[in-house]
């Protein structure tokens, strides 16, 4: 069994998490002392789903069953959403089998932001274990 350990974007985390109504919910997925999350699976396919939420409702982001691909330019993060969709998420500048650095959200994933992370907005690198 292989996981993928990644912090998402650790001052999102901290935003999310310092809202009076904010809210990361996890499911299937471990949180780790550091605030990195665990995220089971085989391969580069991975499971389990964390939900950001809060502003009265008005933010909610689903990142869900993570998959490492590799595309014609390199590799890519990709994510599923509540209704089944898949989008590559972030690019990912170097991965070396093990570690992922230097990731930068997709145009795909800013949109599931609304506007405050734009298409190259650095995101944590990750790890497998």
């Amino acid at each position: 069994m292989t996981s993928l350990v990644w912090g998402i974007k650790g001052s999102l985390m901290n935003y999310v998490n310092r809202m009076e109504d904010g809210a990361v919910e996890l499911d299937g997925v471990e949180r780790e002392s550091n605030g990195e999350l665990v995220f089971a699976g085989s391969g580069l396919r991975f499971t389990g789903v964390v939900r950001l939420t809060g502003h009265s409702g008005m933010m909610r982001v689903v990142l869900a069953d993570p998959a490492l691909v590799e595309t014609p330019s390199g590799w890519a993060l990709e994510l599923g959403d509540d209704a089944g969709e898949r989008l590559r998420f972030t690019s990912i500048a170097t991965f070396d089998g093990v570690r992922g650095t230097g990731l930068t959200l997709t145009e795909e994933g800013s949109d599931l932001f609304f506007g405050p992370y734009e298409e190259g907005t650095p995101l944590d690198d990750f790890y497998l274990r």
